[in-house]
């Protein structure tokens, strides 16, 4: 969905003082130097993904090893310009960095003819776009790989792809039939007063629909699951729709924000921690991006909880705890990252949480009737 107007001025809706609509953020009186991306034209929803998938360390890093796979092939230059962008991800070369995104934009404009230009894009229809992009490359280069006796992993299907079964149910004869779907991301209505978990909940609960069965049946009970489990699950959240008279609305409405999640799936559940958060502030005819996401240097045994928020090229300093209460209200897309577990010698887990940045007990996570477990956050 492309918001109807440019971002007019709504860059500085964080200002040098952590001022952000008014209210002043404690925990962003810090600037930092590096890390920040210019706007090059109305790009803070590209720059606020970019950071978020920068962050995605593991996810990077894929990419890089095998670069020696898609260097020479002409097609993957988006991938090539995505590499420079984390090779001067530090830099306070601004000037540097402003050359690599406007190469990148180029890179995916080329593939996405409707992004050439300036205006203002929808964060999460272009991280989709950009995320198939890769994914699309995938056979050719696995092809090419083969060419050299090696092998090519696609990133996006290692670390963002998931399949949802669509289970549906005759209410007349019970039978059944199934299909699946495959995802980058899940968007997830908005429950009034809810949580994440709630919006998941209502995601996977079963709905009637009208079905003629061959049993002369016309109703069938329909139930989604998530067959497979991603090690970065994508939530994008629906703030975005229209009125009864087609008309584009906002919904503001506050959703809290969980550090912690237990995901259900057919093949057992899995532990997320929460590693970033794109917000957009403003309405449908004018507004802008940040992202909030763990410090890209923080260890990952630290218990300072040390976040950064992004706001193009300003950089401040927050935690995760005061980035899950401020941006309740616009949180838009959220980058849940799969914990890694230790097995002790009692048969319990350890899991590693990135988002708190602890080490904590995980209790057993109990996925019968696709009920969700969460740490409650902050």
């Amino acid at each position: 969905m492309e918001l109807l107007d440019q971002e007019s001025g709504w860059e500085h809706v964080f200002n040098s003082s952590g001022v952000c609509g008014g209210k002043t953020i404690e925990n962003q009186t810090e600037t930092t130097d590096c890390f920040g991306f210019p706007n090059i034209g109305n790009t803070c929803y590209m720059n606020s993904c970019l950071q978020s998938l920068l962050n995605i360390e593991e996810f990077i890093r894929d990419i890089s090893r095998q670069e020696v796979l898609w260097s020479a092939v002409p097609e993957a230059q988006l991938l090539r310009r995505l590499t420079d962008i984390r090779d001067c991800h530090e830099s306070t070369d601004y000037g540097l960095k402003d050359h690599h995104l406007r190469s990148f934009k180029k890179a995916f404009s080329n593939q996405a003819p409707e992004y050439t230009g300036s205006a203002q894009k929808d964060a999460h229809e272009f991280l989709t776009l950009f995320l198939n992009e890769v994914k699309r490359l995938s056979p050719h280069l696995k092809r090419n790989a083969a060419l050299q006796g090696q092998s090519y992993t696609c990133p996006v299907e290692d670390h963002h792809v998931f399949k949802m079964e669509n289970m549906r149910t005759c209410k007349g004869c019970g039978h059944q039939s199934s299909q699946q779907e495959e995802f980058t991301s899940l968007s997830l209505d908005l429950v009034p007063e809810g949580s994440v978990e709630d919006m998941l909940e209502t995601y996977l609960k079963e709905q009637e629909i009208e079905f003629r069965c061959d049993c002369g049946g016309t109703t069938s009970e329909l139930k989604s699951s998530f067959d497979t489990l991603p090690r970065v699950l994508i939530l994008h959240l629906k703030r975005f729709g229209f009125t009864q008279t087609y008309e584009i609305q906002k919904v503001d409405d506050p959703v809290r924000l969980q550090r912690d999640l237990v995901v259900p799936s057919n093949q057992g559940g899995g532990c997320y921690s929460l590693v970033s958060i794109i917000s957009h502030y403003g309405g449908t005819e004018s507004g802008h991006y940040i992202c909030n996401s763990v410090h890209p240097e923080e260890s990952p045994y630290s218990t300072s909880d040390n976040w950064l928020t992004y706001n193009d090229a300003q950089v401040l300093h927050t935690t995760g705890s005061a980035a899950c209460e401020e941006q309740q209200n616009s949180a838009y897309i959220l980058f849940y990252k799969r914990n890694k577990t230790q097995q002790r010698q009692d048969g319990t887990s350890w899991s590693h949480s990135g988002s708190m940045n602890t080490w904590k007990e995980e209790p057993t996570v109990q996925t019968q009737g696709h009920r969700l477990s969460v740490h409650m956050g902050p």
